[in-house]
């Protein structure tokens, strides 16, 4: 059943039981145009025939005027037949070519013996351009030859009159199946003179022939525009644009099943106003490029139509067959599949030459291959591709939607966050309650309302952020709120010596040097002290809302018996860091030789041996050591300035890593420590945390009370389309950094022209402008609203993804970290991907920490909420994106479009 519209079109007001006479024609042609009317289909019917009888034209008029010049749209089209046809026959040939009225009825005149009929069409949009009016319009003429010819005329008017003879209002017809009939009508009437009439056909409306056809070619989704290259002349219809669309309501969803298309005509509509019977055409040959190496027996084991299909076992209909054909005609011995398909049921021989016409009208229009949802009877009951293409060959580079997910409002969504958190925070429960819901959707104001009722720590990303919510806080009216400060813009040997402190992990000398300039009274000493008051304060205030940071969180422990974080803290949870063998050992040597313990030397000693003997890519575990002296440790290596590397960091850690560079020339260790969260009720709002992974962290790790709510996807308001020909890795780009930059500034200049980039650091151009980069993307607010294109895949070095497991407690195995090139199914898509093919566990914290970075990004626009454009360049899909899978002819046409625009933008400047 479709979603029931209102149709416009022009109706007179007098009732009619006759025809009415020729003085009356006048008076109501006057009338008519000024009677635009707001009808459904069902109530228009009534209005035609007896007792109303009421005139009508289809069109919509400006000016007050029935005339040609002056037709603004239509929606609905009209057929009158008074000779040589009759109701039941009429009706029959709208099965046969599958274009079908919503009514049919009689005309005053009308009897058993001499038919006379209007037949009325409903098209699935409200046609505003007249090219394509008068294109439908004759499609219909050319499979009723039988009909007044005069109907073609844009003002024509139609009288009411007797009775419906046949209607089902659940009839919409579309422009694609217009021409699709037309063609047919020819093709299977005409015999030798087909390619005659449809070039007769193509001169009347103005479309040129492409492969003796005239040219109308379909395609799944917008972006594809892309390779078409639109001519000046050309009309593009796209479903999101239509006026008055046609949807259909299957359960409590809307589908619109008319494909988006393209007519390539060769005048402009002023031309159609005029009196011109033919008009000028080009003639065109294309081939169309097939699939190749498609593997039709994995489509078989697949696919439940294509198999029952062949096999004869399911009977099929018009449409499942143009569906099937739609797909097997753009695969390289697809055409001999579909002959097993015609020869499967005896039946099908009545059918023969109408679906050979389908073949050839199909590989002559290239028709994009129809999606399984849109016609596989099927479609509910198997995990599939977009269409049977997919179901039957992955292709490397590009994305299958298998699931889709259910999306809610913005405003369900909302709802439900809230009473998840109130309920969360009203709870007497401890432990970690993890919230994941989409950026945008307002986590920062459920915690600001929150500090207005209670006391509590809320941790963000960044000073910055920090200091946003700060402001928000103070301006909803939170009265008691305390900032955790950052450290001070102080003078520059001061701020040298600190990061060297703080690179080698000397936390505490750190403070103890910054008290020490305050002692010695140092020219930053006044706001060094107020930041060390602040810090002491920050720990013994009681009944007092605090904001700090995910850092600080770690370290900081205050009265409030509540820690709401905003975003995911878990890398921070896990910070990993890495020190060349060389600094090592030059570290280790040195600590050695000033330290008089030796209980201390010893354990140092061996743990150098432990380093040094150890296998590379081997995961170490650091043993528990038991230090007399660690701050006579930290202040040997605060003291030597030769000591650069973060040594302290290491000698903290829990798992490491030795390995090679990648020249081999340069050994390093890589390390990762393990930091924990205060014990008292902690609340994580994320867009990006991951369910698997956070059992593992705090369900097994830290044994911790842990509940997970996930809000699930939510419709954006905004648009995100990805793009994942390539992944756009770092290596791509230093390996050939011209041929990358250059595909990337031609989709972006295709896709998503003016927008601002996200990419890898070293890339970043914009720094200056405070446009993130990845690693920096979390509570970034400046592209809020923008236009951004996300460039890459943020992968990490493998040796991350197993240090991190290791301090999972995973014992990582020989084979498990041996990445291929392989296919995955994740988050109801199916890809290709470099990733751990062993090791689900490995497989997981890969994704989970790429895949954060990469929502991260896309978030920054807040498309949730905005009308806004990401565009994203990569290979691993992004939840809620449109997917535009390109091949390699796709990206040549692309790359020189945007060549031929470069050249006219230089020619013209």
């Amino acid at each position: 059943m479709y979603k029931e519209v209102k149709v416009r079109l022009s109706l007179d007001k007098q009732k009619f039981s006759s025809k009415p006479t020729g003085s009356m024609v006048g008076a109501i042609s006057s009338r008519l145009a000024n009677r635009i009317e707001e009808l459904t289909i069902e109530e228009l019917s009534k209005q035609l025939v007896s007792p109303n009888g009421r005139t009508f034209s289809p069109a919509v008029f400006s000016n007050g005027q029935r005339k040609n010049e002056f037709w603004i749209s239509q929606q609905i089209f009209a057929l009158d037949v008074d000779n040589g046809l009759t109701i039941q026959d009429a009706v029959a040939r709208c099965e046969e070519f599958k274009i079908k009225p919503v009514f049919i009825y009689s005309s005053f005149s009308h009897s058993e013996e001499h038919h006379k009929f209007r037949m009325v069409f409903l098209l699935d949009e409200e046609l505003s351009d007249i090219r394509v009016r008068n294109f439908v319009q004759l499609g219909l003429a050319v499979v009723f030859p039988e009909t007044d010819q005069s109907t073609k005329d844009l003002a024509r008017l139609f009288f009411g009159g007797k009775k419906l003879e046949y209607c089902d209002f659940n009839n919409v017809i579309s422009v694609p199946e217009v021409h699709r009939a037309a063609v047919r009508y020819i093709k299977e009437t005409k015999g030798k003179n087909d390619s005659r009439d449809l070039a007769i056909f193509a001169q009347k409306a103005g479309v040129h022939l492409r492969n003796g056809i005239p040219h109308l070619e379909t395609f799944n989704s917008k972006h594809d525009i892309a390779g078409l290259q639109i001519g000046e002349l050309d009309y593009v219809n796209l479903k999101e644009n239509r006026t008055n669309p046609i949807v259909y309501i299957i359960g409590n969803v809307q589908y619109s099943f008319s494909s988006n298309y393209l007519i390539r005509f060769s005048n402009n509509q002023n031309a159609y106003y005029g009196d011109i019977k033919k008009f000028d055409i080009n003639k065109s040959k294309e081939t169309r490029d097939l699939i190749r190496n498609f593997d039709f027996q994995e489509l078989e084991d697949t696919c439940q139509l294509f198999r029952e299909g062949k096999s004869g076992e399911y009977w099929l209909e018009h449409g499942d067959m143009f569906g099937l054909m739609t797909n097997l005609l753009a695969i390289k011995g697809g055409s001999a599949e579909i002959a097993k398909i015609l020869n499967a049921r005896k039946e099908y021989s009545a059918k023969m030459d109408s679906w050979n016409t389908m073949v050839n009208q199909i590989q002559k229009s290239a028709y994009a291959p129809k999606q399984c949802d849109n016609f596989c009877p099927f479609a509910d009951d198997c995990m599939h591709g977009r269409n049977m293409i997919e179901q039957g060959k992955m292709f490397r580079g590009g994305v299958q939607t298998v699931e889709t997910q259910e999306e809610k409002s913005l405003d369900e969504a909302k709802e439900e966050l809230k009473k998840v958190f109130n309920e969360i925070l009203k709870s007497d429960e401890k432990g970690f309650f993890i919230v994941k819901a989409p950026t945008g959707i307002g986590k920062s104001e459920l915690f600001i309302r929150a500090a207005k009722r209670k006391h509590i720590t809320v941790a963000l990303p960044t000073h910055k952020l920090k200091n946003e919510i700060m402001n928000r806080m103070l301006d909803s009216g939170v009265k008691k709120l305390f900032v955790t400060p950052e450290l001070p813009k102080l003078s520059e040997d001061v701020s040298e010596r600190l990061n060297r402190l703080y690179r080698i992990g000397a936390q505490r000398t750190a403070n103890m040097y910054l008290r020490d300039l305050v002692e010695k009274g140092h020219e930053d000493a006044d706001v060094i002290e107020d930041y060390l008051y602040l810090l002491e304060r920050a720990r013994k205030l009681r009944n007092t809302t605090i904001l700090t940071t995910h850092q600080r969180a770690i370290y900081h422990r205050d009265q409030n018996d509540v820690l709401i974080v905003d975003e995911d803290i878990i890398p921070t949870l896990f910070p990993q860091s890495s020190i060349s063998l060389s600094e090592f050992v030059l570290a280790i040597s040195k600590i050695i030789n000033s330290l008089e313990d030796n209980e201390t030397i010893s354990l140092l000693e061996a743990l150098q041996k432990k380093v040094l003997d150890a296998d590379h890519n081997i995961v170490q575990k650091m043993e528990s050591c038991f230090f007399k002296s660690p701050g006579a440790i930290e202040k040997a290596i605060s003291k030597d300035l030769e000591i650069n590397g973060d040594i302290l960091g290491f000698l903290n850690c829990i798992n490491f890593v030795k390995t090679k560079s990648q020249y081999g020339n340069v050994e390093f260790i890589n390390f990762i420590g393990r930091k924990e969260l205060p014990s008292k009720k902690v609340i994580i709002l994320s867009a990006t945390i991951n369910e698997e992974i956070s059992k593992m962290v705090f369900d097994k790790v830290f044994n911790v009370n842990m509940k997970f709510y996930d809000i699930g996807a939510v419709e954006n308001k905004g648009t995100i389309i990805q793009i994942p020909y390539k992944s756009f890795s770092r290596y791509s780009f230093n390996k050939n950094k011209a041929e990358m930059s250059f595909l990337k500034e031609a989709l972006i200049d295709t896709y998503n022209p003016y927008s601002w980039e996200i990419s890898y650091k070293q890339f970043n151009d914009m720094a200056a402008l405070n446009i993130p980069a990845f690693g920096s993307t979390a509570g970034s607010d400046v592209l809020n609203g923008e236009n951004i294109t996300i460039v890459g895949t943020p992968n990490l070095n493998p040796i991350s993804y197993i240090l991190f497991a290791s301090a999972l407690n995973y014992t990582i195995g020989h084979d498990d970290n041996k990445m291929e090139y392989k296919p995955v199914v994740r988050n109801g898509f199916r890809f290709y991907y470099q990733t751990f093919g062993l090791n689900d566990k490995l497989q997981e914290i890969q994704f989970y920490l790429v895949e954060s970075e990469l929502i991260q990004a896309v978030g920054r626009a807040r498309a949730l909420i905005k009308e806004a454009t990401v565009l994203v360049l990569s290979n691993l899909p992004v939840p809620g994106a449109e997917f535009i899978n390109l091949n390699k002819n796709d990206i040549i046409k692309i790359k020189n479009n945007y060549i031929r625009k470069q050249n006219s933008f230089k020619k013209q400047g």
